[in-house]
């Protein structure tokens, strides 16, 4: 890991708190393969290379967490990365082995980000998940790598919920299971998973490191072999944001491969209210209504520069509404050991504080996760620099701006809050703010603001067209922003 990483030794730690985590369990079931040494761009300090097992056998049948994507026409590997990685003080939910010991307001809000060691180049065995079109004619250059979520034993969140576009686009999943969740699957299956092993949580760094080195060299050791790899990005939504972040901001810099290069060209950390220092490569930051302001998420706010956007979405909440099914079929329902040190959160109790008659929030967040990924891929490829960022508004308490229909003023705005005829909220306690409702106006309130169903659609399809111009929404978005105004249209004489 000293290879890849060097940096500063400092103190800093820190108690208290608690963590959001979005509940979305997804989970099914694969040993073997041999092994590969780094080529010599990889090669250790400490004369100790990573090495790659893989891929494994029959995923498809055994492999846990594993989607199966036969029906879009990409593969499903397994791999084991060994090599070793610094233990290092935590500074984050991410790589703290109890979430409730970290001080958020705190670790989201430094600007300090020097790392004490505690001990150096410890040995481990992690799980990379890839995801990649069969055909290497269809791969786009792109590589999407993410740090899996704990939920569920390892829970790929941005694949989830963005594989059709990457999948459309000919882009690479990576999946790097969390140290935390290793454990679980050893017990679900020891027979394919005995190897996987670590000594600390806050080895995930190393690991993501290394991972992103094998995938840039894509020669003989790397997953991707054969595929050329122009651009590395690391994204991640919720906790799994939070490991974005804290990466960029305190392992980035040394991140590099043997050439000089950077590891990761870009950062998408998403749903979480973490500050990110200004780096050399572009950062894309998402919150939603939920997050924005999550453990003192104003004060992480900062102006745009050549290499920095961050967006804010009125009306979203935190766990977000689910992208709708396609030829990719998720993992079966599993239950895994949980991995240690979560919080957890009830849906049921949060919605049975929310207004009577509203229904569970239905905002398209992956519509608006998918431009991002598109606006970066044009930032990178074609140097053309996506939208400004777009705040929320807040009053002077830091509290929401709403206005005379309850909903959120400022922020990015799709026609669920622009041309609303329904309230997007979110809870007001600290576990609820994660969960969002939609209350639909009454009839006659519809009725009032639009003259009819007729006015209200075409309204709705007007917005559409300044998102899509925007940037804001792909094309292909249209029909699914209208199909939904469609059937959530409330209005006199209509059904």
């Amino acid at each position: 890991m000293g290879e890849l990483m060097s940096p500063e030794s400092k103190a800093g730690s820190t108690r208290c708190a608690a963590l959001w985590s979005r509940r979305q369990i997804l989970a099914a079931g694969a040993l073997g393969g041999a092994a590969l040494q780094w080529p010599p761009l990889l090669a250790g300090a400490d004369a100790r290379n990573a090495q790659l097992n893989g891929p494994l056998p029959d995923t498809a049948a055994r492999g846990l967490m594993v989607w199966d994507v036969s029906g879009i026409d990409y593969v499903a590997e397994e791999y084991f990365l060994s090599g070793s990685a610094n233990v290092y003080r935590p500074v984050s939910m991410a790589d703290s082995a109890d979430v409730a010991s970290r001080d958020n307001f705190k670790d989201l809000g430094t600007r300090e980000f020097s790392r004490e060691i505690l001990k150096a180049d410890r040995p481990f065995t992690t799980r990379l998940i890839v995801y990649r079109p069969r055909s290497k004619r269809r791969f786009s250059g792109k590589v999407v790598a993410e740090c899996l979520h704990p939920t569920g034993g390892g829970s790929s969140l941005m694949w989830n919920s963005l594989h059709s576009f990457f999948s459309s686009h000919g882009d690479i999943y990576v999946g790097v299971q969390h140290p935390l969740t290793i454990a679980g699957l050893k017990a679900a299956d020891s027979a394919r998973y005995g190897e996987l092993d670590f000594e600390d949580a806050t080895q995930l760094w190393g690991m993501l490191a290394k991972t992103g080195a094998a995938i840039k060299s894509a020669g003989a050791g790397s997953p991707l072999q054969g595929y050329r790899v122009r651009h590395l990005l690391l994204t991640g939504y919720s906790y799994t944001g939070v490991a974005t972040a804290t990466f960029a901001n305190y392992h980035h810099q040394e991140a590099k491969l043997r050439d000089g290069r950077n590891i990761f060209d870009a950062y998408l950390p998403m749903a979480d209210a973490q500050y990110v220092r200004p780096l050399d490569v572009p950062v894309m930051r998402l919150n939603t209504q939920s997050d924005y302001n999550g453990f003192g998420g104003l004060k992480n706010r900062r102006p745009d520069d050549a290499r920095y956007r961050h967006y804010e979405f009125a009306g979203a909440s935190h766990v977000a509404a689910p992208a709708p099914e396609d030829a990719a079929k998720p993992p079966a329902a599993i239950k895994l050991p949980p991995a240690p040190g979560q919080p957890h959160f009830s849906a049921a109790d949060c919605q049975r504080g929310f207004p009577v008659g509203s229904l569970p929030n239905d905002y398209p967040l992956y519509l608006v996760q998918a431009a991002m990924f598109s606006n970066m891929y044009q930032w990178l490829d074609l140097k053309v620099a996506p939208p400004p960022s777009v705040f929320i508004d807040t009053n002077a308490d830091g509290s929401t701006l709403l206005d005379d229909k309850g909903n959120a003023q400022g922020g990015v705005r799709l026609p669920q809050v622009s041309v609303p005829i329904a309230k997007y909220g979110v809870g007001s306690t600290d576990a609820c703010v994660l969960f969002g409702y939609t209350e639909p106006f009454p009839k006659a309130v519809s009725q009032a603001l639009y003259g009819g169903k007729a006015a209200y659609l075409a309204r709705v399809q007007a917005d559409i067209e300044r998102l899509i111009a925007d940037r804001w929404v792909l094309p292909n978005g249209r029909e699914r922003l209208l199909d939904t105004a469609q059937a959530r249209a409330n209005f006199e004489g209509s059904a």
